[in-house]
């Protein structure tokens, strides 16, 4: 249930110098992303992506580092068109000395303008455990909790709200020791694994696994003749058996917050959870300028401005789950 098709024998691997642990996690977040199917130009980046920023070793936290900007470079068209704030931190020097030579223009590009940190970055912080003690002040934390908090405030904040509704739950198990017809219909299983003849032409299939339905289409990451494909399906006609996934509400998100169609609609490059909106209604904004901040893959990301302009409309808030094909942001 917990395995990954990415984690077999693979001597590719080399080229890449991906480890496993980093792979399966790098595969689980791009099935989240909707984006499986780019997992092997993702793996083509990272070394690139790499060497940019001095061979750091891909161990946490600058494999997440690593791994979140090659996905970036690849699903925005354009490398270093986004940057995450950890990116930022590492050419700044925040995480210390890399082993080898930053890549210069990346790095400027990166601190837009910033100076980067000299000597010992530990030396530069200001204490933060009571401040993240004030701030989950009517809160009943544990000290584990407030150290949660302080390293990782967005996942720690939902952890605890779920925790408080008592929503917390494991990951269900399948009994994989039981088989046949009638375990695979509890289980509301269905076959993954075909052989198929098209023309005369015979190909092995088997699904890999699925992404999020938006707007009634779901992605599916297919591997055929263990070449593996995204497809997307939009069903047709209701499937009576199994647990589909439920119909879309009409007052779904996706309606809610209009698609892009104007250069001032602000969008997001990743599906990810509002952190912080960094604007009001009514401000003015340049090119560039940060409007909000969303975490995706771990990491935060901010957004910026693609106009200057004034903030018409905002359709989020703190916490929303958003994607790209939304309007975060109306500018004009």
């Amino acid at each position: 249930q917990f395995e990954s098709d990415f984690t077999g024998v693979d001597t590719d691997i080399l080229l890449s110098q991906v480890p496993g642990g980093m792979l399966s996690n790098l595969a689980a977040q791009l099935a989240e992303q909707n984006a499986l199917g780019k997992i092997k130009e993702v793996l083509e980046e990272i070394p690139r992506v790499r060497k940019d920023m001095g061979y750091p070793p891909l161990v946490t936290p600058t494999s997440q580092i690593v791994g979140t900007q090659a996905t970036l470079n690849i699903l925005t068209g354009e490398r270093y068109k986004v940057i995450t704030n950890e990116t930022k931190n590492y050419f700044q020097g925040l995480y210390g000395k890399p082993p080898g030579t930053l890549n210069s223009k990346i790095r400027q590009k990166a601190l837009e303008g910033d100076v980067p940190v000299a000597g010992r970055p530990a030396d530069n912080l200001d204490p933060e455990l009571d401040d993240a003690k004030q701030e989950l002040v009517g809160r009943e934390m544990a000290e584990e909790d407030i150290v949660s908090y302080a390293l990782l405030p967005s996942v720690a904040l939902q952890f605890f709200d779920e925790r408080e509704r008592g929503e917390l739950k494991p990951e269900p198990l399948h009994d994989s020791s039981e088989s046949g017809p009638a375990v695979a219909h509890d289980l509301h299983l269905a076959p993954v694994e075909f052989n198929v003849t098209v023309h005369g032409e015979a190909y092995h299939i088997r699904v890999s696994g699925s992404g999020q339905t938006v707007d009634g289409v779901k992605p599916y990451y297919i591997k055929v003749n263990d070449k593996l494909e995204e497809v997307y399906l939009e069903p047709i006609q209701e499937v009576l058996a199994g647990s589909p996934d439920p119909p879309p509400s009409h007052t779904s998100k996706a309606e809610k917050r209009p698609k892009p169609s104007q250069p001032g609609d602000v969008t997001t490059p990743m599906p990810g959870r509002v952190v912080k909106v960094l604007v009001t209604e009514g401000s003015s904004v340049n090119v560039g300028d940060s409007l909000l901040v969303v975490e995706a893959m771990k990491m935060e990301n901010r957004v910026q401005s693609p106009i200057a302009g004034s903030v018409i409309t905002i359709y989020v808030k703190e916490g929303d789950e958003v994607s790209p094909d939304e309007t975060l942001i109306h500018l004009e």
